[in-house]
């Protein structure tokens, strides 16, 4: 733990100061949902877990390609009723989940000669890490008998995953044989705070920081240079060809604050600004922001809770047993506001707008019943840092701008969801002002609670103390 405070000091005093992109919001996919998707559920699945980094993995004494069960998938296997491969009826199952260990310096009994020389040939780190992973997938497969896979990674898993997609290792994208994934939080793009040390001038500091990482080779892997230089010049794009019959979903973390993370947040605090984080990852770095090929615009759910802490939260299990269903998506829009009374005086010259902000949490009653807890399902919450502003000239005029509340799969037997939706009038908030160092500052405008009925095309007036605006919903059954 020591080390790990030696680190943040050196970041703080070391790490190069620099710029970002100066838009810290979430970049929506606003692409039509596809009613005429031709996805096809496939009778017989496995659904393969794909964790994330290990502190001593790279070195871990232990055999690659094995079954690997852990405390994420004994709970999605409770949320999902899904059995395991130790206990599932061969003859009759539909899913199943299992997990895979990708690190470790000894094969399995299933390799044949050919798997251990093309595994002991491949580039050390992520590549090696997908090409078990690909080699897994086929074998519980044949074993199992299904005919498809469902991807379920979380953190680095997801740049393992996408690896394995993109590079189309053992075939599987081109042959169709991955049905669905979905990605946790994940180091999708990228980690931003180890492609910041390579900033540092000081080689100690760069040895002493890669020492506690103990120099494992998916360290410098997680850069955006070596993922622009090894897989994609477009890290933000799902351009590949092989995602177009893959369904994909997307889970981001927002809660930056109860994590001490990798000394995330010392570096951005050098770099004199906020990005939206989830204590190990920027939240832009999680999900896919522009999209080329895909069966169905990926979904995407954020919730408010730090990296390590996934396992705690039922919102990101119900949101992963909605997606594995893949039955209903649902897509709800905050279509315009009209605000009726500004707290802050508009003067020309001085205050030309006002910046207002609306966030918002998802709960889905079907979820709440079924797994007793509070039904919350999404959160696009304050703190999180990742609301689009919106700025108002004067009061009483409708303001159009089409932001997403919710964008996810749903329960299959959901009919309805409930929305909390507050405005906030924000005034040099440190979390959304790149220049301003303040106190963050904002003030309620009053919020609604309302229950809108899943039906493709309702509308809904919402009035709240000061403001009103509408919401649009859109919904295809898959």
């Amino acid at each position: 733990m020591k080390y790990r405070y030696l680190i943040m000091v050196l970041l703080l005093f070391f790490t190069a100061c620099g710029g970002g992109n100066g838009d810290n919001t979430i970049k929506d996919v606003k692409n039509p949902l596809n009613t005429n998707s031709p996805f096809q559920h496939a009778s017989k699945t496995v659904t393969i877990y794909v964790h994330g980094f290990k502190q001593d993995g790279y070195y871990r004494n232990a055999i690659y390609g094995d079954k690997y069960d852990c405390d994420f998938t004994t709970k999605l296997r409770n949320f999902t009723g899904l059995p395991s491969i130790d206990n599932y009826d061969k003859n009759n199952f539909s899913n199943l989940v299992i997990g895979v260990e990708y690190y470790g310096n000894q094969s399995p009994t299933y390799y044949t000669p050919n798997d251990i020389a093309d595994i002991n040939s491949s580039t050390n780190g992520i590549p090696r890490f997908a090409l078990v992973v690909a080699k897994f997938t086929k074998y519980i497969m044949a074993q199992t008998g299904a005919t498809k896979v469902n991807i379920v990674s979380a953190s680095m898993g997801s740049l393992i995953t996408r690896y394995m997609i993109e590079k189309d290792l053992e075939h599987l994208a081109s042959d169709k044989k991955i049905e669905k994934w979905l990605m946790a939080e994940a180091v999708l793009r990228g980690n931003y705070a180890l492609s910041k040390i390579d900033e540092i001038d000081s080689e100690f500091i760069r040895d002493t920081i890669n020492s506690f990482f103990k120099d494992s080779p998916e360290m410098q892997q997680m850069k955006y240079k070596w993922i622009e230089e090894n897989i994609t010049p477009h890290l933000e794009a799902m351009s590949s060809s092989y995602y177009k019959d893959i369904l994909v979903g997307q889970i981001s973390l927002t809660d930056s604050d109860n994590s001490d993370g990798i000394g995330l947040r010392y570096i951005l605090q050098i770099h004199g600004k906020f990005k939206p984080n989830d204590g190990y990852q920027l939240v832009k770095d999680t999900y896919f922001e522009e999209v080329n090929n895909t069966i169905q615009v990926p979904s995407h759910t954020l919730v408010h809770s730090d990296h390590v802490s996934i396992n705690e939260s039922d919102s990101v299990f119900a949101t992963i047993s909605a997606f594995l269903e893949a039955k209903k998506r649902v897509r709800v829009t905050l279509v315009d506001v009209t605000v009726k009374n500004l707290h802050e005086e508009i003067i020309s010259g001085i205050n030309e707008s006002a910046e207002i902000v609306f966030a918002n949490n998802t709960f889905s009653p079907k979820a709440e019943s079924r797994w007793n807890f509070s039904g919350l399902i999404a959160q696009r919450v304050y703190d999180s840092g990742t609301l689009p502003i919106h700025h108002y000239k004067e009061k009483n005029v409708p303001k159009i701008f089409n932001q997403i509340l919710f964008d996810d799969f749903v329960l299959s037997s959901e009919n309805r969801l409930k929305i909390k939706i507050e405005g906030y009038e924000i005034d040099r908030s440190t979390k959304y002002d790149i220049n301003e160092v303040s106190v963050s500052s904002k003030e309620s405008m009053g919020y609604v609670e309302t229950s809108i009925d899943l039906v493709d095309g309702a509308t809904y007036h919402i009035v709240s103390d000061d403001w009103s605006g509408n919401i649009k919903v859109e919904m295809v059954e898959m």
